[in-house]
């Protein structure tokens, strides 16, 4: 063959009949009906159908669920009316026995020679595998998000997580108490909390029993939460409870809850000795009575010491 000549064999016919019989794209052509008149193998295979030819004359609605067809014929109406093509659209097709297919489709308006749209033709390819490993990393990212917001003893938010939600809070009441009257009860507080003696706790059993005080008070702090309040562990036996929409009085009765909680859940130290009842110390405060975040957390801070002062087992 010379140079700057085409090989026979390339004709338009033939090179459409490659298309047809060996694309692992799916694709097709439709008519201003939306009925099929040309179809790929790889198209007709979806639907066990060997020779593509059978496929001329039907719609979406012969093949597809209802909702999908329908969806189908809508995008190639206003293709046909904008002249807009529809590009790398994500499709997404449950089958009848459950699994789920996806698709990234493309759909093109078909011109003829007097400017008129008589249809629409479009390619789409099967991108399920793809979108099985995005998912997955998805889940992957997610987990790992997780695993940097929690702490690992007890699996109560940390303290790199507490900083992080408690300006986020105080930034939402700001702006809430910006747009409305002045409403002393939209506010939120904060519970500061150690646990009693536990360094002696620590010393006379050793390090897995005090493991198992902290993973208990976490699991009560847990239990006396509403859905909307978070509990973090900050540090050693040093945990904080955020509460949103509750006023000092109403953080107050939920500091006496988590005393009561704690002094009615014993734990066993030592088979040879009588359950040890646990108590906290406690300091409550409230962001409308403080200057900012770093004024509410001292003042929570500085009030817990103050009922350890007071002989511990308070909140203050």
């Amino acid at each position: 063959m010379s140079k700057g000549k085409i090989h026979p064999f390339f004709s338009d016919e033939k090179i459409l009949d490659i298309i047809r019989d060996y694309s692992n794209d799916t694709i097709y052509f439709k008519d201003h009906q939306s009925r099929f008149i040309w179809n790929n193998r790889s198209h007709a295979a979806q639907f066990g159908i060997s020779d593509p030819r059978e496929m001329a004359g039907k719609t979406d609605a012969d093949y597809y669920p209802k909702d999908f067809a329908t969806r189908a014929r809508k995008e190639e109406m206003e293709i046909m009316e904008t002249r807009i093509p529809l590009i790398s659209n994500i499709e997404r097709l449950e089958k009848p026995d459950g699994s789920v297919v996806w698709y990234s489709a493309s759909k093109y308006p078909i011109i003829d020679e007097k400017d008129n749209v008589i249809g629409t033709w479009g390619i789409s390819r099967n991108i399920t595998a793809l979108k099985i490993v995005e998912e997955e990393l998805s889940r992957t990212n997610e987990k790992l998000k997780r695993l940097s917001q929690v702490d690992d003893l007890t699996g109560l938010f940390n303290r790199r997580y507490f900083y992080e939600m408690i300006e986020k809070t105080a930034s939402q009441y700001d702006r809430r108490n910006r747009r409305k009257k002045d409403d002393p009860d939209d506010t939120f507080s904060l519970i500061s909390l150690d646990i009693d003696f536990f360094k002696k706790i620590n010393d006379d059993h050793g390090h897995n029993k005090g493991d198992d005080v902290l993973r208990l008070v976490a699991g009560i702090l847990t239990s006396q939460c509403r859905k909307s309040d978070m509990v973090f562990r900050i540090g050693g036996d040093e945990f904080m409870m955020l509460l949103p929409d509750t006023p000092l009085k109403g953080a107050k009765v939920q500091a006496e809850r988590v005393r009561t909680a704690l002094s009615g859940a014993p734990i066993v130290l030592d088979e040879r000795s009588a359950p040890v009842r646990l108590t906290a110390s406690m300091g409550i405060s409230c962001y409308r009575d403080c200057s900012d975040v770093a004024d509410l957390i001292h003042k929570a801070d500085e009030r817990l010491y103050t009922s350890k002062n007071l002989g511990r087992d308070r909140a203050t």
